[in-house]
């Protein structure tokens, strides 16, 4: 089985605040970015790493994977207008990734699977990322959550409560997200061709739009999705007992 990995990192980070997209900031003495590279480079499964990043930090990403050993970053490209768009460039630049060609003629079975992970959850863990790959060769298309743990409210528009849902069907989703190629592709030439591209927020709805089942992998509570300054500071404490045990 050949598993490449799209690590999604083109996000400005605004809502992050500082000088530089939060990727890009420290956990210990490393770019949040470089943990999230290491995570997917010492997989023995993994083939091949592409990395989108906006287009000014290009060869800041390629410094970090360099200055790290990251042997399995092969490319790092510009993202997109938005997460979608930004990953959709990166499938379509998977075939030719090792081929130095820019025109058809690269290669990629059908068959190969593709990781999805976001550039700021950098401790997925090597037994997390084999179960989603294996997941994703058995079914097509799998994903990874945690089980909601908390009371859950649908609330309507003016703030009033409408109903509780049975939480024990809710899950909160992680990544990576994993798929064959053949199939992420066809998802995502089908957002694009019915203009809805940007408006999916992770890519299992694209593949649920085409009517695929899509296979849950219970995920980890470490695998920390990296949003506030709280995120941070919670992911140092992490690093620190992770180095400790």
């Amino acid at each position: 089985m050949s598993v490449s990995v799209i690590i999604t990192a083109g996000g400005s980070g605004l809502r992050f605040g500082g000088n530089i997209p939060k990727q890009f900031q420290l956990i210990g003495d490393k770019p949040i970015l470089a943990h999230t590279m290491a995570a997917f480079n010492n997989v023995d499964i993994v083939n091949k790493i592409i990395v989108t990043t906006p287009a000014n930090y290009i060869n800041h990403a390629w410094e970090i994977a360099t200055a790290h050993n990251f042997s399995k970053v092969r490319a790092v490209i510009a993202g997109g207008s938005s997460r979608a768009a930004s990953i959709y460039a990166a499938l379509k630049a998977l075939p030719f990734v090792d081929t130095g060609e820019a025109l058809p003629g690269g290669t990629h079975s059908a068959s190969d699977i593709v990781l999805i992970h976001d550039g700021v959850r950098p401790f997925a863990s090597e037994a997390l990322i084999r179960a989603v790959s294996d997941a994703a060769g058995k079914h097509g298309a799998a994903i990874t959550g945690t089980p909601l743990t908390d009371t859950i409210k649908e609330v309507d528009s003016k703030s009033r409560v409408t109903s509780t849902p049975d939480r024990s069907r809710y899950w909160r989703v992680q990544t990576p997200q994993g798929f064959t190629y053949d199939t992420i592709m066809k998802a995502y030439a089908k957002a694009e061709k019915d203009g809805n591209l940007d408006q999916a927020t992770d890519d299992s709805m694209l593949i649920e739009r085409l009517g695929i089942t899509v296979h849950m992998v219970t995920g980890e509570t470490n695998n920390i999705k990296i949003t506030t300054r709280e995120d941070l500071a919670m992911c140092e404490v992490l690093l620190q007992h992770t180095r400790k045990s």
